[in-house]
């Protein structure tokens, strides 16, 4: 038995990327034409095209606490404590139903230790979160150490966004202060870059305003180079849509040939996050570790 089992948020990349290193994802449901399903069984050529048509647009459910209890028991069947990381709760009740589901079951696994973090982000930034996680429970840490590694990497985790339109993103509600942006995007030829993290809050903020994809890679690189400290080993996740894998890669070249990385992996996201952002999304997450 595991001492410690990771766990995170739908609505961040594909299970199996996830399980890859060792993280157990809660599945997301998506609400298309009337139906549910979860993020497995979305046929993601056709939510693509849905999106495309900017109508009848689809929307996401969040796990309620009783999902999240069944989630939790599961894992206690194979780890002694669980860490659930959580996106940040301005945008989704995930949080709250998490804790809930914590209580939920004091009485009925009452030696299964459950923590719950807010990670203070979003897309590829809890499953970033999670890795590193991950990777310390593997190294035979107990609860207490690995928590501590998460609660040292949130202050220090950057987040920073771009896609080819705020369109979907301000019609999920999920625009927060960057709504001026979204409003003045058709009428002005620009690309946004946005952040959300515990530096802003948990909430969307916008950081730069671009003309074009190249700039764009120079803004993430210039901004990497800022945040990376005197030399320190950064560790990083690409998060990214349909129609963004060439500026992914090319931005992938671009940081390594300049940074030191310990780690720095690439995951297609999954539909959740595709219903708030469509195509040519590319995120970018990466932390130092404190000296």
């Amino acid at each position: 038995m595991k001492k410690v089992a990771i766990s995170c948020d739908g609505g961040t990349v594909l299970p199996k990327t996830a399980e890859k290193y060792g993280v157990t994802v809660i599945p997301c449901p998506i609400i298309m034409d009337g139906k549910q399903y979860l993020e497995p069984e979305v046929n993601m050529d056709e939510l693509y095209t849905t999106l495309d048509n900017r109508e009848n647009l689809p929307t996401t459910a969040i796990a309620n606490p009783e999902e999240f209890a069944q989630h939790f028991t599961r894992l206690s069947q194979e780890a002694e404590a669980i860490l659930h990381i959580c996106q940040t709760p301005v945008f989704t009740a995930l949080y709250q139903n998490a804790l809930q589901a914590r209580e939920m079951l004091s009485e009925k696994l009452p030696k299964t230790r459950i923590e719950v973090v807010n990670s203070f982000t979003a897309g590829i930034g809890p499953i970033t979160l999670a890795i590193g996680a991950a990777k310390a429970a593997a190294q035979g840490k107990g609860m207490d150490e690995v928590k501590e590694v998460v609660n040292s990497i949130i202050p220090r985790l950057s987040f920073i966004s771009n896609r080819d339109t705020l369109f979907y993103l301000d019609k999920g509600g999920r625009i927060c202060e960057a709504r001026d942006w979204a409003k003045a995007e058709p009428a002005n030829s620009f690309r946004a870059i946005l952040e959300v993290n515990a530096a802003t809050e948990g909430v969307f903020k916008p950081l730069a305003r671009v003309k074009t994809l190249t700039q764009v890679m120079e803004k993430f690189l210039e901004i990497a180079k800022e945040r990376s400290g005197d030399g320190q080993k950064l560790h990083g996740t690409f998060g990214y849509s349909r129609g963004a894998e060439e500026r992914v890669s090319k931005l992938k070249e671009m940081l390594l040939s300049e940074l030191q990385f310990d780690w720095l992996y690439a995951a297609e996201y999954s539909a959740a996050v595709v219903v708030h952002n469509s195509r040519g999304q590319m995120d970018l997450a990466f932390y130092t570790l404190p000296s």
